[in-house]
Parts: C-alpha cells; sequence; structure tokens
C-alpha cells in the first residue's frame, strides 16, 4: 500500500477552507476574515494567502482589491452554464468508460455506492457527499483520456459546491442515489448509450435541484 502523502502547510490549510465552504461554515458571497482563519489554524499569512491564491485559480474564492477575500457567489447563468457543460463532459466520460470497465471497477462502484447510501441512512451528508463525488470522478478516471479529466478537475470543487446544496434536501439526496444506481445497472450490462442517457438525466436533475434554490428573479452580480 502507498503510505500516506505529507501535506504540506499551504494544503493543509487550502483543504481545510474547502472543508469550511463545502459544509457551510463559510457559505457562498460570505467575507473571509482573514485574522480570525489564521488564529484558527495558527499559521501565518504567507502560506494562508498562497492558499487563497490557489482556491482563487479554481474559481471557489473571489479576491476584490481593497475588500478582502470572499467565497464565491453563483449567479443563475454561472450555475446553468456550469451544469450544462458538466453534462457533455460527463456523458462524454461514460461513452470512453464503458469499453474500459472490467467487473473489478464495476465492483468498486458498487461499494462507493453502498456507502453512499449506508451514510444517507445514517443522515451522514458529509460522507455521502463524498462517496457521490468518488463515484463520478471514478467514471471520469476510466475514460483514459487526460485532457477530460483535467478538465473535470479544475471544475470539482464549483460541482462539489453545488452538490451540497442540492444534497441539502433529504428527498432530492434519495432520488440522486437511486439515479446514480440506476446508471451502475447500465454500466454492469456494459450499456454505453443507456448509460450516458442516464446520467445526462441524472445531472440534469441535480441542476434543477441547485437552479431551484435560485429565484429567476434574483439580481445578477
Amino acid at each position: 500500500m502507498n503510505a500516506p502523502r505529507h501535506l504540506t502547510l499551504r494544503e493543509r490549510i487550502y483543504e481545510e477552507i474547502v472543508r469550511l465552504i463545502v459544509a457551510g461554515d463559510l457559505p457562498s458571497g460570505a467575507p473571509i476574515d482573514e485574522k480570525e482563519l489564521t488564529e484558527k489554524l495558527q499559521v501565518s499569512r504567507t502560506p494562508f494567502r498562497e492558499a487563497i491564491g490557489t482556491l482563487a485559480k479554481e474559481g471557489l474564492i473571489e479576491i476584490k482589491p481593497y475588500r478582502g477575500f470572499f467565497v464565491r457567489s453563483f449567479t443563475r447563468k454561472e450555475i446553468d452554464d456550469l451544469y450544462e457543460l458538466r453534462k457533455t463532459l460527463e456523458c462524454f466520460a461514460v461513452e470512453l468508460a464503458v469499453p474500459r470497465m472490467s467487473d473489478r471497477d464495476i465492483a468498486g462502484l458498487e461499494r462507493v455506492l453502498d456507502a453512499a447510501v449506508e451514510a444517507l441512512r445514517n443522515r451522514d451528508m458529509d460522507t455521502y457527499g463524498r462517496r457521490d463525488r468518488e463515484f463520478h470522478e471514478t467514471i471520469a478516471e476510466r475514460s483514459e483520456n487526460a485532457a477530460l479529466i483535467e478538465t473535470l478537475s479544475r471544475l470539482a470543487l464549483q460541482i462539489q459546491i453545488c452538490r451540497s446544496i442540492a444534497n441539502e434536501s433529504q428527498e432530492f439526496a434519495e432520488r440522486a442515489a437511486q439515479e446514480r444506481d440506476d446508471i451502475l445497472k447500465a454500466l454492469r450490462t456494459r450499456d454505453a448509450a443507456a448509460a450516458s442517457a442516464l446520467m445526462r438525466a441524472h445531472i440534469s436533475d441535480v441542476q434543477s435541484a441547485v437552479l431551484a434554490r435560485f429565484p429567476k428573479g434574483m439580481a445578477e452580480r
């Protein structure tokens, strides 16, 4: 087994800020109190700002001159655009992945979904969200298309934020779990067309759930 990778101080700060954002402790549009967080994390400003810079490049943090750092807030159009792109990329990933999937790959996805369902039953939404993300990332990795994997990786945190918004609804999370199970059934029979169509329908459902939280009349920034 590979030894766990040692994280640098900047990486640890980065992961903690991501955790706070995904957990909702730093909600969309909220200012980031540099003094409070550096004291809480017991770190200096230099690695903290390096982590903030990385998050800004990944579209999760906004740096506003003379005002400070803010958690990225999404407009309806930005969310819609993100999910339209996600559908195109992930459906393509499914089509590429299906012919390359072994029985062992399918068994691994089954274990991921079993863990997601167990977490959902226990109302452990953090674990449920991680298993959800793992399911989608595993399919992308099996596409063996480096450019596709890299593009999805760059969008991963933005998708994760939107995913956490959708998963606030227990009813939606349960429906999404069933949708992923249907995708798995199509993967098990190596039906690329059916799996791709089911993936598109699943992501469209997530898209609708997230957009429902952003009224159409809401002002764009």
